[in-house]
């Protein structure tokens, strides 16, 4: 594989791009800075670079040591969960609901219909 690979223009100019989003700057503002560095592109490229970049971050096998921790040694994750207290159901001062609260153990009332049997 003879000579060097493909590498962008706006390469160099990462860290001034993602600067720039995060001020909120328009992709033609972006655009228009750079060609005052003597840079010529479109906002299409510029989106489509920077979504490319973020994807991956660093170049195969160049991640820094911090990234590929594991997280059980990540310092937030020895911090304890914080004793909550425990939540209950506040007293009503009404009667239960018959529709939307579970039967409390009274049977079933009589039906008013008799069912007749016939005689044998």
């Amino acid at each position: 594989m003879p000579g060097k690979s493909f590498q962008s223009k706006l390469e160099p100019h990462f860290d001034f791009i993602i600067e720039s989003r995060r001020k909120h700057q328009t992709w033609e503002a972006i655009v228009q800075e750079l060609a005052a560095q003597g840079i010529t592109t479109t906002k299409q490229a510029v989106h489509a670079f920077l979504k490319r970049r973020l994807k991956r971050r660093y170049p195969l096998g160049v991640a820094p040591v911090e990234a590929t921790r594991p997280a059980s040694n990540r310092p937030h994750a020895e911090i304890p969960p914080p004793d909550l207290p425990q939540l209950t159901e506040p007293q009503s001062d009404f009667e239960p609901d018959p529709l939307t609260s579970p039967p409390t153990g009274r049977t079933k009332p009589k039906s008013k219909w008799a069912v007749l049997k016939p005689n044998p």
